[in-house]
């Protein structure tokens, strides 16, 4: 039975050798000769190596990467390894990180150099961060293959923007780069929804805004009983346990998926109370600073700070809704973190302009997060036809 299998298989291969000899591979001719002249003595054993010789000169000759989103995914799979090896270096904290360079994957013989598929005399280099989600880790590779493929920092994209010929664009202010005018370049995708960037911080990480009509979330800011008017309209001065902190929790953790997640840094949020006719350069009061809040909204302060007129001077100003992306309809609409100063059941809310109203309303909310500084742009130039695109 065995012997009648070998046969089988060596006829099988002699049927096929056209197929194979296409390959261009002379060594492989010469064996398919020699098959042919002794196929009733070869053991089992030497078709056995024939065949899975054939099969890795198939896959080495067709499986050489030939485009930068194919080594990536390589490297990728060389740190997967490396720290199956290593797991003692994985972070272990929600958000840390760890950086494994293409160097150092090589030397583990888990990857061989790489060189760029458009020119084979570069040499790549890059490496990979490996970021705690959760129960589970994300890989982002970063190649650089000077000359060719050098993928760009989108807080870096943004610093070096440049302004248009009406002022719109980005303004540096206090150690930020901050979006200002009523057509700037600001949209990006980000867990397949239209955001806008609100401004890169003084850390280098990027404050973006939900900006998607078709997947606004509606919640109340609180519905507690609040004994200072004897009602159920909401308690402002404890956002640990108000609704709207439940909602924003709910949406990171039902909406986001990993990859998203994985993008997104904590950070430390000012949640106080604002006076409605408060200058513009009067920061609110942070009452309560809720330390590694991966999710939030906006404040007051971040709307007229996008205005470019020069009478935006206090929050209720009307000049505020001038020259501002935050005032045109249909931008945003949203809840805001901050509470009114006169009482603990009114919050501000933004629609076209500032107001306020009892935080037992039921309105919509748009979130806010923070992308990472090392987050990176596959393609885009920020407008609203060519949002920018993140890896």
């Amino acid at each position: 039975m065995i012997y009648f299998l070998r046969i089988q298989i060596v006829y099988f291969l002699l049927e096929n050798r056209y197929n194979l000899l296409n390959e261009g591979n002379v060594f492989m001719k010469k064996i398919l000769e020699f098959i042919k002249e002794k196929s009733y003595y070869l053991l089992g054993a030497t078709v056995l190596i024939l065949v899975l010789a054939v099969a890795i000169a198939s896959c080495s000759k067709g499986g050489e990467p030939k485009s930068y989103d194919q080594i990536e995914n390589i490297v990728v799979e060389a740190a997967e390894k490396y720290y199956e090896q290593k797991s003692d270096l994985l972070p272990t904290k929600e958000g840390e990180s760890v950086r494994v360079n293409v160097g150092t994957l090589i030397e583990a013989n888990l990857l061989s150099e790489i060189y760029d598929p458009n020119d084979k005399s570069n040499k790549c280099n890059g490496y990979v961060d490996v970021i705690k989600i959760v129960n589970t880790y994300s890989y982002m590779p970063y190649l650089n293959c000077p000359g060719n493929y050098e993928p760009e920092y989108l807080a870096d994209k943004i610093k070096n923007s440049t302004l248009d010929e009406y002022g719109n664009g980005v303004y540096e202010m206090n150690g930020e780069y901050v979006y200002r005018g009523d057509d700037v370049k600001n949209y990006v995708i980000f867990a397949n929804q239209v955001w806008r960037i609100i401004k890169v911080d003084k850390q280098g990480d990027i404050e973006i805004v939900l900006a998607d009509e078709q997947n606004y979330n509606r919640a109340e800011w609180d519905t507690s009983y609040n004994p200072e008017i004897g009602r159920s309209y909401g308690k402002t001065t404890d956002y640990l346990h108000t609704s709207i902190r439940r909602s924003l929790q709910a949406y990171y953790d039902e909406v986001l998926d990993d990859f998203s997640r994985s993008r997104i840094v904590p950070k430390n949020i000012c949640v106080g109370p604002k006076q409605f006719d408060a200058k513009e350069n009067e920061d609110e009061e942070c009452s309560v600073i809720k330390e590694n809040e991966y999710v939030s909204l906006l404040r007051v302060s971040d709307y007229p700070k996008a205005s470019l007129d020069s009478g935006c001077t206090i929050y209720s100003a009307l000049e505020c809704t001038n020259r501002n992306y935050f005032a045109i309809t249909g931008s945003i609409n949203t809840w805001l973190l901050t509470r009114v100063l006169d009482n603990s059941y009114e919050v501000y809310t933004l629609a076209g302009g500032i107001d306020y109203d009892q935080a037992y309303r039921n309105k919509k909310i748009c979130p806010v997060v923070y992308l990472s500084k090392s987050v990176i742009v596959s393609s885009g130039d920020g407008s609203y036809d060519d949002n920018y695109i993140i890896k």
